[in-house]
């Protein structure tokens, strides 16, 4: 796998150590931390980016390597008991099925259509989900069909993504770039897709597209241990590894050349209906993005050239603090010029991203907070639940209280004032890793995961939160959500 003895022992000491917790000072808010965009801002930052756009590399990335078997959990438990324990539980699974995206796959298939007839529900979700059928429990979320027209097509996730980004990242160039990280198992698969797909949707939106994939390292699996902390070993003796969550995708992030990077996760993807509605806020995010890069160069360059004035150095002060949201210590002020400095060309010379928020309406996930550093200085983090401590009564209120919400909107900039790539991982914060309680097969063991891609594995970027309406927040967690309104608008059914 690529992975060293000494790897191995610094994970085996990560589970002996234990959990580390994030010390939480607040959560953010619109004006502490979230920044609030007015409606003449916003058509401003649009222009900027439209007009400044064309100037730059522009990519899409596209976590995708989950396969789809949490979407359809109840189906398989469904599918191994024959059905749903009661014929009105039956019949409100036919009638949703009516209702989903892919019905008319089912429609087309001899075997499929008799089951339907049949009121066969383990036979039907046999077919829908298993490899003698239509294999949805075991492709990856990108290639199931998420939407259906009223023409009669069927896209999948994939395809969707390919149209967001047309809409967006194209300029007058007409060219876009998207990259999508899939697991090894299923490259084959999407490729597949791809070579059918690509040239008919380049046709459609005039563009021409160039889709890159990427799995994840196998040098970032991580070793399972049992209850005692000592390494796993399977039935045959093998040591058990396991993927080190999506964290591990920082590499991935390394390897792409681009100046403007937009995140987006694959499941949180709208209709052609309401893209026109969202569009204007992912080319906000990138103008917001570019107007900082280029203050944050012109400062640089200021700061490499030395000499500056005592007002020339409040004003980047300000701007750091303001913008940035960077803290100084209180004698900051008090400091000698080439202290200050260096001071700040350390906090403007690093990764940079802006993460759209959206408000919380109690979806699971990461939300948006003050986190005091061990130097008692504060940063902006996306937080997820495990990284708090719970027993810990003050943390568990400051939790509680968060009232924004990340949808994994954000465009990153991750080269230097020079266009060289900066060194990712320089900037992860090693301690905001998980260890996680888990049962496989009888077994009760322990895994560990890696600092989040967008939470520990950014931690010490240049951070700015925007507040984002919750259109922009469309995910497809379970199969039951493309039953949702927003994804159900292009389809023949209202």
């Amino acid at each position: 796998m690529g992975l060293s003895d000494s790897d191995v022992e610094r994970q085996l000491a990560i589970y002996s150590r234990g959990r580390r917790y994030l010390q939480l000072e607040r959560p953010c808010t619109v004006g502490d931390g979230i920044r609030a965009v007015t409606p003449s801002q916003r058509k401003k930052l649009i222009q900027f980016y439209d007009a400044e756009a064309d100037q730059c590399k522009i990519l899409k990335f596209v976590p995708a390597s989950g396969a789809a078997s949490r979407m359809f959990a109840d189906w398989f438990a469904a599918a191994q008991n024959g059905s749903f324990g009661s014929d009105a539980m039956d019949r409100s699974f036919f009638a949703d099925l009516n209702k989903m995206p892919f019905i008319s796959i089912l429609q087309k298939d001899e075997s499929a259509h008799q089951s339907m007839k049949q009121k066969n529900v383990g036979a039907l979700l046999g077919y829908i989900l298993l490899a003698n059928g239509l294999r949805f429990g075991w492709l990856p979320k990108a290639l199931i069909p998420f939407h259906a027209y009223r023409n009669g097509e069927v896209r999948t996730a994939l395809e969707e993504h390919l149209m967001e980004a047309a809409g967006f990242t194209a300029g007058t160039r007409r060219f876009c770039r998207l990259h999508f990280t899939v697991s090894a198992e299923h490259v084959r698969d999407v490729r597949a897709l791809m070579k059918r797909m690509v040239p008919q949707y380049e046709k459609r939106c005039q563009v021409r597209f160039k889709v890159d994939l990427s799995v994840q390292s196998p040098a970032t699996n991580i070793l399972a241990v049992d209850e005692k902390n000592l390494p796993l070993r399977d039935g045959t003796g093998r040591l058990v590894f396991r993927p080190g969550g999506h964290g591990a995708l920082i590499r991935n992030l390394q390897n792409l050349d681009a100046d403007l990077i937009f995140v987006k996760n694959i499941d949180n993807i709208v209709p052609d209906d309401l893209q026109h509605k969202i569009l204007p806020y992912k080319k906000m995010l990138g103008g917001l993005a570019l107007q900082l890069r280029n203050a944050i160069f012109t400062m640089i360059r200021q700061l490499e050239k030395g000499h500056l004035t005592v007002d020339e150095l409040e004003v980047i002060t300000d701007f750091c603090r303001v913008e940035l949201n960077r803290s100084f210590s209180k004698n900051f002020s008090k400091l000698s010029p080439q202290e200050r400095r260096r001071q700040l060309f350390s906090h403007l010379n690093r990764p940079m991203r802006i993460c759209g928020m959206v408000r919380n309406e109690g979806e699971p996930g990461g939300a948006p907070f003050w986190v005091r550093e061990e130097d008692k200085s504060q940063t902006l983090q996306i937080v997820e639940s495990a990284h708090v401590d719970q027993n810990r009564p003050t943390q568990k209120s400051i939790w509680s209280r968060a009232s924004y919400f990340n949808p994994v909107d954000m465009v990153c900039c991750t080269k230097n004032h020079c266009g060289k790539k900066f060194n990712l991982a320089d900037y992860v914060n090693s301690d905001a890793y998980l260890i996680i309680p888990k049962t496989e097969k009888g077994m009760r063991l322990k895994a560990q995961e890696m600092p989040g891609l967008w939470n520990g594995g950014m931690a010490y970027w240049n951070t700015v939160f925007v507040e984002l309406p919750l259109i922009v927040f469309n995910p497809v967690k379970t199969v039951y959500d493309l039953l949702r309104p927003q994804h159900r608008g292009a389809g023949r059914f209202k």
